[in-house]
């Protein structure tokens, strides 16, 4: 940053795929408010001309080919529709997608609507669909535009039924890992039939509740309730929560 910022002025920021910023200045009189790429695009070299026997004319070359951008696939809720632009919640946080004349909408859309959306590195959105039951909320690259990153090959862990140790084997089975959670001390805000949103430390999250869901009473808006809550946002159980218990979130 060169200088510190006020309400109203005009900047200039140079910002991450993940709207963090690089560099802030005071923008110039004559800049106009948008948003440019600065990734730049690759061409392909023309192929050399070989000249013809027969003829001086030029050979024709072969027109440029520009890549394609990046671009994310984001499944998230929606937090709010202002306008042209929507308001989601990833793992990441907040992210506002612009919504363009180019942008494909397969419906309207409103809070609490879970979208699947194919954004550029600018977070202007080429396509924005409804998330289908099976797909959780995550940001990953588009396959094919961006080399994969390897991952860990997954574990199979047979049944008990069909796990028969050797005679040989001596060692003592591993014992199994419960699932994590983290425990969050928050206000109730609103209860939409399976879903709770509350306001924590960390602002508002919501809270998925299902048949396996323990909950200790029925609550309301303005109740202080502690919550466990698994990495996909659903609860395990939920009971009013401690006078002295703070608002906050911790992990086991």
């Amino acid at each position: 940053m060169t200088e510190s910022f006020t309400f109203g002025d005009r900047i200039k920021a140079i910002l991450l795929p993940n709207d963090k910023a690089v560099a802030i200045t005071k923008a110039q009189s004559g800049e106009p408010i948008g948003t440019q790429s600065r990734v730049p695009g690759t061409t392909a070299p023309p192929p050399p001309s070989t000249p013809s026997s027969s003829t001086n004319k030029p050979e024709p070359t072969t027109p440029p080919t520009t890549v394609s951008p990046n671009v994310r696939i984001i499944i998230a809720d929606i937090l709010m529709v202002d306008k042209n632009f929507y308001i989601i919640r990833s793992d990441y946080g907040e992210i506002q997608i612009e919504v363009t004349p180019q942008t494909k909408l397969s419906e309207s859309f409103e809070f609490g609507d879970r979208i699947k959306a194919r954004v550029t590195p600018q977070d202007k959105a080429l396509s924005i669909v409804r998330a289908t039951p099976d797909e959780s909320p995550g940001i990953r690259l588009e396959e094919g535009l961006l080399p994969s990153i390897p991952t860990a090959p997954s574990i199979v862990i047979p049944p008990e039924s069909e796990s028969i140790p050797s005679k040989n084997d001596t060692s003592t089975p591993a014992p199994k890992t419960p699932p994590k959670f983290r425990t969050v001390v928050a206000e109730v805000l609103m209860i939409d039939e399976n879903m709770y949103i509350v306001r924590g430390d960390r602002g508002e999250i919501r809270i998925e509740v299902t048949p396996q869901t323990s909950i200790s009473e029925s609550f309301k808006f303005g109740d202080r309730i502690k919550a466990k809550i698994l990495p996909n946002d659903t609860a395990l159980s939920i009971e009013r929560a401690k006078p002295d218990e703070s608002l906050g979130t911790k992990m086991p």
